[in-house]
């Protein structure tokens, strides 16, 4: 993501994400269409939306100002925000070492905003939000998969909530003659590859384990693969000559050890 916004804005970047993954996964939704059922379909375009479309969109803005190793950590919140999620909207309920877990996650995840860019307290508060509202919006899809969802095939839960926002976001490249800016330089040629890497491998092959973990375990298990993200997102971010402080250790075993008193915990 990063290295694409090297030539395209962060919109760009959104839409070139979405509607290359779905055209990745479109033989598979063309094939299993019709074993969706209609009542399926809102549930689908929900979880389009809060799993891909405005996560795509609150990502992008936020790497275009902070780097990916601030971005990664954030990231790792999402398993929080599904609790939190699942509490107040889907009346699932969790035990008090659950809620302290929590607590103890977003406690870490405030010292990285603060601290996470320098050690100073000078990181840019809004673009930081941005990829917080995406956490919070992989906590809705990822309950509304688990309990919505369920009797589908996770190839048809990945594909079909894709497909619900590929014919805005194709058409939306279009208009804004994306194609004509990747052609037009070397550089964008290659910033395009990247976001193709970005759209097959982040988005179309991952979401799709995650969706199946989500079939085959719990959603808090399922959105546990996200405490991973932090360690590969800076060791990439260190790799590309990103600076790393003391300061996203700490904040990462904050969060570590919320969300470990959180796993101790599975729904009543």
């Amino acid at each position: 993501m990063k290295l694409g916004l090297r030539s395209f804005t962060p919109v760009e970047v959104a839409l070139l994400r979405i509607s290359i993954s779905f055209l990745v996964l479109s033989p598979f939704v063309i094939y299993h269409i019709r074993t969706i059922p209609k009542d399926k379909w809102k549930w689908l375009a929900l979880a389009g939306i809060f799993g891909n479309g405005i996560p795509a969109f609150m990502f992008a803005l936020g790497l275009s100002r902070i780097n990916s190793s601030l971005a990664g950590i954030i990231n790792s919140t999402s398993p929080l925000f599904t609790m939190i999620v699942g509490t107040l909207f889907f009346s699932i309920s969790f035990k008090k070492e659950s809620v302290w877990g929590i607590f103890i996650g977003l406690i870490g995840t405030v010292y990285l905003i603060v601290f996470g860019s320098t050690g100073k307290g000078d990181t840019d508060y809004l673009y930081v939000l941005f990829p917080l509202i995406g956490s919070i919006c992989y906590g809705f899809s990822s309950n509304i998969i688990k309990l919505k969802l369920k009797e589908l095939k996770p190839i048809v839960v990945t594909g079909g909530a894709l497909m619900c926002m590929a014919p805005f976001t194709i058409a939306a490249v279009f208009i804004m003659e994306v194609p004509q800016k990747i052609i037009s330089s070397p550089l964008n040629q290659e910033s395009f590859l990247y976001v193709c890497v970005l759209a097959t491998m982040s988005t179309s092959l991952a979401v799709l384990i995650f969706n199946y973990l989500i079939k085959q375990t719990t959603v808090l298990f399922a959105s546990s693969v996200t405490y991973l993200v932090p360690m590969f997102a800076m060791a990439f971010g260190f790799i590309k000559g990103e600076a790393l402080s003391l300061h996203y250790f700490l904040g990462m075993a904050i969060i570590v050890g919320g969300v470990w008193l959180t796993g101790k915990s599975t729904a009543k």
